[in-house]
C-alpha cells in the first residue's frame, strides 16, 4: 500500500508544471520604431503594372485602326515600321518627322480612350528622358536639338508601342520569323517575353515576404535589397534549367515553325505602298 502511495505521488510530482524562469514571467513592452517601406510599395506596384501589361494586347474592337494595322501581316508592319524610323532618322529635313508626327497624333486620335492611356505614358517618359538628354545642346547652340530628339522619339516610340500592345506576343514572334530573324533572335525574345511574367511575380512574392516579416526599423535596407537580387538570381537560374530540360522532353529542337500568311492581300499592299509613299517622301525631303 505504501508503495502504490509513493508511486502516485511520484506521478503527480512529475506532471505537475515547472516554474517558468523569471525572464518569461515579466511583461514586454516592445513598440516597434515607425519605419519607410517606400522601397517596397514603390516596387510592389510597378511590377504590378509591368506584369499587367506583360503578354496582354489590347482590344481593337473599337479603334478602326488598329483593325486596319491587325489584318497585316506582322512581319510586313515589322519591316515598315523599321524602314519608316530609319528613314525617318536618316533625313535632315524636319519636314518628314512633322509629317510623321501628324500622321501618329492622328491614328492616336481615332483610337478609344482606354487605348490612348495605354500608349501614352511610355511614350511621354521616352520623350521626356530625351529631352533631358538633348537639353545640353542648348547651351552650345543646337537649340533645336531638343525639339528634333523628342519628336522622332515620340513618333518611333509611339509606332513600337502600338505594334506590341495591339498584337498578342505569338503572332510577333510568328512575325519575327517570317521575315526572317534567325531562331535563336526568335527564341530569346520569346523566352524573354515569358520570363518577365515568371520572374516578376516570384519578385512580388519575396517583396511581400520581406514586408510582412520588416518589424520596426530596418537600417540595412540595401543588403535587403541585395539578397532580394540573389534569392531572383537562383530562382532564374533554377526556372531556366527546368525549362530547358521540359522543353528537350517535348521534342523541341531549336527550329520555330510558323504558319505562313498570305502576303499577296490587298491589305498588305496598301500598307507596303503607304510605306514606299512615305520613304519616297522622306527621300525628297532628304
Amino acid at each position: 500500500m505504501r508503495t502504490e502511495c509513493a508511486t502516485d505521488a511520484r506521478r503527480r510530482a512529475d506532471c505537475a508544471p515547472a516554474g517558468l524562469p523569471s525572464w518569461l514571467r515579466g511583461a514586454e513592452h516592445y513598440e516597434p520604431l515607425p519605419d519607410r517601406t517606400s522601397f517596397i510599395q514603390r516596387n510592389l506596384g510597378h511590377l504590378g503594372g509591368v506584369l499587367a501589361q506583360v503578354g496582354s494586347s489590347l482590344q481593337i474592337g473599337r479603334s478602326p485602326v488598329d483593325r486596319m494595322l491587325c489584318a497585316v501581316n506582322p512581319g510586313l508592319r515589322l519591316i515598315g515600321i523599321v524602314v519608316l524610323i530609319v528613314a525617318m532618322n536618316m533625313t535632315r529635313n524636319m519636314l518628314f518627322s512633322y509629317v510623321m508626327l501628324a500622321v501618329v497624333l492622328v491614328m492616336l486620335a481615332a483610337r478609344p480612350a482606354r487605348m490612348i492611356r495605354a500608349l501614352l505614358p511610355p511614350v511621354l517618359a521616352v520623350c521626356a528622358l530625351s529631352a533631358v538628354v538633348a537639353l545640353p545642346g542648348v547651351f552650345v547652340g543646337q537649340y533645336s536639338a531638343p525639339v528634333r530628339l523628342v519628336v522622332r522619339a515620340f513618333v518611333a516610340v509611339s509606332m513600337v508601342v502600338a505594334l506590341a500592345r495591339t498584337v498578342p506576343w505569338n503572332r510577333l514572334m510568328a512575325g519575327l520569323r517570317s521575315v526572317g530573324c534567325p531562331n535563336a533572335v526568335v527564341y530569346i525574345c520569346d523566352v524573354t517575353i515569358q520570363f518577365i511574367d515568371i520572374l516578376g511575380r516570384a519578385m512580388m512574392q519575396l517583396l511581400d515576404a520581406l514586408r510582412l516579416r520588416s518589424i520596426g526599423r530596418d537600417r540595412t535596407k540595401l543588403t535587403s535589397a541585395g539578397r532580394l537580387i540573389g534569392v531572383l538570381f537562383l530562382t532564374a537560374n533554377r526556372q531556366a534549367r527546368r525549362m530547358a530540360e521540359a522543353m528537350v522532353c517535348r521534342g523541341f529542337d531549336g527550329v520555330y515553325h510558323v504558319r505562313r500568311e498570305r502576303l499577296l492581300d490587298w491589305r498588305n499592299g496598301v500598307y507596303a505602298a503607304c510605306v514606299a509613299m512615305m520613304t519616297a517622301l522622306a527621300v525628297y525631303a532628304g
